[in-house]
């Protein structure tokens, strides 16, 4: 027992001592064999080698659990396994993780790209500048700019797109990239729509939509919905908060107090239609005898609410999967340079936080 109180307990198999980090030279000695024909079996040119020698090669390697450098693998393949997720933060003390979305994006994609034999490297950035120098210091067979901000950084992979590149839900036309959107602006239809369809004509709207392109689709499909069931669009209805749950928090007492009979909203994230359904509760509604709310993303979370949320699903696993297929495609094609743009379907999930007026 040493003196931080862990006991070591040494073990060795067969000469090699595990409690030492194996290199490719123990690898080879143990072989009989050179440095180069083990490399040669690992990086998968085992061509070059009998298949004797390379299955007596894989066995050692098995035995002592041997992890091969994937920093010195890139120097000499070009190639580093490693797909690069850019998340953009307004400053570093902000924790994204803690956002749902975020989190449950950052999920399917890890697991993705492990089955498929890569490593994420998660990097948050701040400033272009941070782009630039991850981008310069990294060797990444690919990017993935998950979420937000993405059009503050454009210009950095429009003049230098160093390797195939994903971007979700941008509406800028930017050619070689791979662009995921889900159809936002049916996402808010279909949810207003809802609404109106169980007797709600004085709906609100909750996100600062304007000079974002995404949530502008959103408030878009918001008002052709009231505008195609002869409802008027009444702009105190609107109200610009952050999408996040204090944004939806604040909105949910400020709907209980203004006394202007709305009873229901409509929402661009769960997380806010969470908070509003708090922040009512706290301003003495209950949802959804006096208040019907509806969220966007149909993230996990809506089934552990009470009661449970009626959502929006925009299939953030399918969305994942249709971005890392795409990536991985361009990579082992060696293709940078054609466009790839795919818009996903939308569909609301219904549960009890809505209620009928009829």
């Amino acid at each position: 027992m040493d003196s931080t109180g862990f006991l070591w307990i040494p073990t060795e198999r067969k000469g090699i001592n595990l409690m030492e980090k194996t290199t490719l030279k123990d690898i080879a000695d143990k072989a009989g064999v050179s440095m180069m024909t083990v490399s040669n079996v690992i990086n998968g040119k085992s061509s070059r080698v009998s298949s004797r020698t390379a299955d007596k090669i894989n066995a050692i390697i098995k035995e002592c659990g041997y992890v091969p450098n994937l920093s010195a693998r890139s120097l000499t393949s070009k190639t580093s396994n490693i797909i690069g997720v850019i998340l953009s933060v307004d400053t570093y003390e902000e924790n994204s993780l803690e956002n749902p979305y975020i989190s449950t994006m950052l999920g399917v994609i890890e697991r993705e790209l492990t089955k498929n034999g890569y490593y994420m490297m998660l990097r948050s950035v701040s400033w272009e500048s941070d782009v630039s120098q991850f981008l310069r210091n990294w060797n990444v067979d690919g990017i993935i700019f998950l979420f937000p901000y993405f059009e503050r950084y454009a210009g950095e992979f429009i003049v230098k797109p160093s390797c195939p590149f994903v971007a979700f839900d941008t509406y800028l036309q930017i050619p070689k990239i791979i662009n995921i959107l889900s159809d936002d602006k049916k996402g808010l239809y279909l949810s207003t729509k809802y609404m109106v369809n169980r007797g709600h004509s004085h709906i609100a709207f909750v996100a600062n939509y304007e000079n974002n392109e995404l949530l502008t689709q959103r408030f878009l499909g918001y008002k052709q919905a009231l505008e195609e069931c002869g409802i008027p669009f009444r702009p105190e209805y609107v109200l610009n908060n952050i999408p996040s749950y204090e944004g939806g928090l604040a909105a949910g007492k400020k709907i209980a107090f203004m006394n202007e009979g709305i009873t229901a909203v409509v929402t661009t994230a769960d997380i806010c239609a969470i908070g509003i359904m708090e922040g009512a509760r706290l301003g003495g509604l209950r949802v959804p005898i006096d208040l019907s709310v509806i969220g966007y993303d149909d993230l996990s979370l809506c089934r552990f609410t009470t009661p449970k949320l009626t959502s929006i699903s925009q299939n953030v696993e399918l969305k994942a999967q249709t971005a890392i297929k795409l990536l991985l495609e361009k990579i082992l094609a060696g293709n940078n340079d054609d466009p790839c743009q795919i818009t996903l379907d939308v569909e609301l999930v219904e549960r009890q936080s809505v209620i009928s007026l009829f």
